[in-house]
C-alpha cells in the first residue's frame, strides 16, 4: 500500500499479518522500518515487487525494538544484504531468536541474527540522501528506537510499539503491549516527557501496529499518547 510518496506499508494488520512493515524508498534502493514476523516474509517481497521494488535493493532495516513481531524476518533481509539495525540493549532478542529463558511467552520464535549496528543513544543517521534522526526511547523495552524520517516534504515518525494510532478517525491513541520482561513503565513514562519536550511536528506517524495517522493534525498523537500513558501506567 503506497501511503505517501516513497513511503509503503508492505505488511501488518490489513494484510492479515502481525505487525506493521514500512519501506522508504532512497536514492540506493529501500530501507525498512521494522519487517515483521517471521511468517509475513511473502508478503513484504510480494508487496515490494509490486510496487517495483526488489527484496536485494532493501539496504538497511531499521528496527524500532526486538520483538519477534518487529524483528522476525531480520535474518531473511540480512542474508539478501540488508544492513540490521537495532537499540543494543535488545540485540540480545535478535541473537537468542526469542525473549530468553525467563520469560514465559515461548511461542515467541524468530530466526537468530547477529545485528550489524548497534544504537543505544539519540544519533543521526543518513541513509541514501534520506536524513533520520533516531530517538532512543526506552520503556515498552529497554532498547526501544523511535526514528523521524525527513523524505518528499514530509517528516515520518515511526514510534513502534511505544504508543500506536487507533480509532476511527485516527485520533486514539494507545500504549502497546506490557509483556516484555524488561518492561518498565516509570522509563516509559520517562520517555513520553521527553519526546512531548521535543515539540516535533510529524506530517505523518505510524506506529508498529494499527492505522497511520497523516495530516497537520499528526502531531497531536503524541499528546494524546502522552496522556494514555499518565491515566494508564502510573
Amino acid at each position: 500500500m503506497k501511503l505517501k510518496n516513497n513511503l509503503y506499508l508492505l505488511s501488518g494488520g490489513v494484510y492479515g499479518q502481525l505487525g506493521n512493515v514500512l519501506a522508504v524508498k532512497h536514492e540506493e534502493g529501500c530501507f525498512l522500518v521494522d519487517c515483521g514476523n517471521p511468517g509475513s516474509f511473502h508478503t513484504i517481497v510480494e508487496n515490494l515487487n509490486y510496487w517495483g521494488l526488489s527484496e536485494r535493493e532493501v539496504t538497511h532495516v531499521l528496527l524500532t525494538h526486538g520483538h519477534d513481531d518487529h524483528a522476525g524476518t531480520s535474518n531473511m533481509f540480512q542474508k539478501l544484504g540488508a544492513e540490521i539495525v537495532v537499540g543494543k540493549e535488545d540485540s540480545y532478542m535478535l541473537r537468542q531468536g526469542n525473549f530468553g529463558k525467563e520469560s514465559p511467552f515461548a511461542n515467541h520464535q524468530m530466526p537468530c541474527c547477529e545485528p550489524d549496528t548497534l544504537i543505544d543513544k539519540d544519533t543521526h543517521l543518513s541513509i541514501g540522501g534520506v536524513e533520520i534522526d533516531v530517538f532512543a526511547m526506552p520503556g515498552h523495552t529497554n532498547g526501544t528506537l523511535l526514528y523521524y524520517v525527513y523524505a518528499d516534504n514530509e517528516r515520518i515518525l515511526f514510534s513502534g510499539d511505544m504508543f500506536n494510532c487507533d480509532g476511527e478517525k485516527g485520533d486514539i491513541a494507545r500504549t502497546w503491549w506490557m509483556g516484555d520482561m524488561n518492561y518498565d513503565g516509570k522509563k516509559l513514562g520517562e520517555s513520553f516527557a521527553r519526546l512531548w519536550a521535543m515539540d516535533l511536528n510529524p506530517t505523518v506517524i505510524i506506529g508498529g501496529h494499527g492505522n497511520p495517522r497523516m495530516g497537520d493534525q499528526a502531531k497531536d498523537l503524541i499528546m494524546t499518547a502522552y496522556k494514555y500513558y499518565l491515566l494508564n501506567h502510573r
